[in-house]
């Protein structure tokens, strides 16, 4: 037996689920066709309510929904996770240290068919949001300590949960080869030096056998307030693992968010940047990933496209 998770920014959950047009019907067709038994969700911007409302055919096919929405102010109908499951969530848990209220952070434990005849094993998952961040402003402060605390709770799940798995859009581009244009983003967010030395932190150097030079590190740049300090020092014996660069590890990308700007879709200018963060028992059961992107431009229910794997 295989169990699939996938993990998706819907960039609005009602948006996503709107047709479009006769060749996209949104994100309740997607999930009548989807092989996946979890779908990690990020970006919902809705109450839980609003996305029930929008998710009723996927509901009323099975599915259970927990959502997490932003509560912060100034936060409202921004940010936003939730979990899709075919099975019943249990053991929900929301937010941590200072972003409890954020919306950017959900966990919960399903039950998944990975023993076959030995029976089913609880696996727990998290959908996580991280901030985005924004050079020389408040919202770049607020991303380092996000993933300051993040540092901490990695830790702890690391050695509470054997079988664990981590999806959402991370919002950094760990290596060159996730993103198309490496040197004409090295300076900004998403793939600011600090940021790719986080990555390393959580995932270590793999496939390189040293991490990738990063230009100007130690600098912080882009801050306004936040203190900085030494850069985190990449993970030796990580425990956590990227999926998608364990199962692909020479490949460029492949990529998961695509700007509406200009022709990057059509061009493939995209950015690896929403990843399944896995603990050992997880990966060793990783059989498949694959990022499903839409065939044109107009068929697109979101600016990501959902990244699955499939575990045995």
């Amino acid at each position: 037996m295989s169990f699939t998770i996938a993990s998706v920014n819907v960039n609005g959950i009602r948006a996503a689920c709107k047709k479009r047009n006769d060749n996209n019907l949104g994100m309740n067709a997607w999930l009548e066709n989807t092989p996946a038994d979890v779908v990690l969700l990020q970006e919902v911007r809705a109450t839980a309510d609003q996305a029930r409302k929008a998710l009723a055919p996927a509901l009323e096919a099975g599915w259970h929904l927990e959502v997490a929405d932003a509560q912060t102010p100034g936060a409202k109908g921004r940010a936003g996770v939730g979990i899709l499951s075919r099975t019943p969530l249990v053991d929900v848990f929301v937010g941590f240290g200072s972003f409890v209220d954020a919306g950017r952070w959900i966990e919960a434990t399903v039950t998944a068919d990975l023993n076959g005849k030995a029976g089913k094993v609880p696996v727990r998952v998290a959908s996580l949001y991280l901030p985005s961040g924004d050079v020389d402003t408040a919202k770049q402060d607020e991303k380092y300590v996000f993933l300051d605390e993040f540092s901490d709770v990695l830790a702890e799940h690391a050695g509470a949960q054997d079988n664990m798995v981590i999806g959402g859009d991370w919002n950094i581009c760990h290596r060159a080869q996730d993103l198309k244009n490496n040197k004409a983003n090295e300076k900004k967010a998403g793939h600011l030096p600090e940021e790719r030395a986080f990555m390393d932190h959580v995932f270590g150097a793999f496939p390189d056998d040293e991490p990738q030079e990063k230009k100007n590190l130690g600098q912080w740049q882009g801050v306004v307030e936040y203190a900085g300090g030494e850069p985190w020092a990449p993970a030796a014996e990580p425990q956590w693992f990227d999926v998608a660069r364990r199962l692909h590890p020479d490949e460029d990308g492949p990529y998961t968010w695509w700007t509406y700007r200009g022709q990057a879709f059509n061009n493939n200018a995209g950015w690896r940047i929403d990843y399944q963060a896995a603990t050992r028992p997880m990966l060793e059961r990783a059989q498949r990933t694959w990022v499903e992107k839409a065939p044109t431009v107009e068929q697109r229910w979101s600016d990501h496209s959902p990244l699955l794997v499939a575990y045995s």
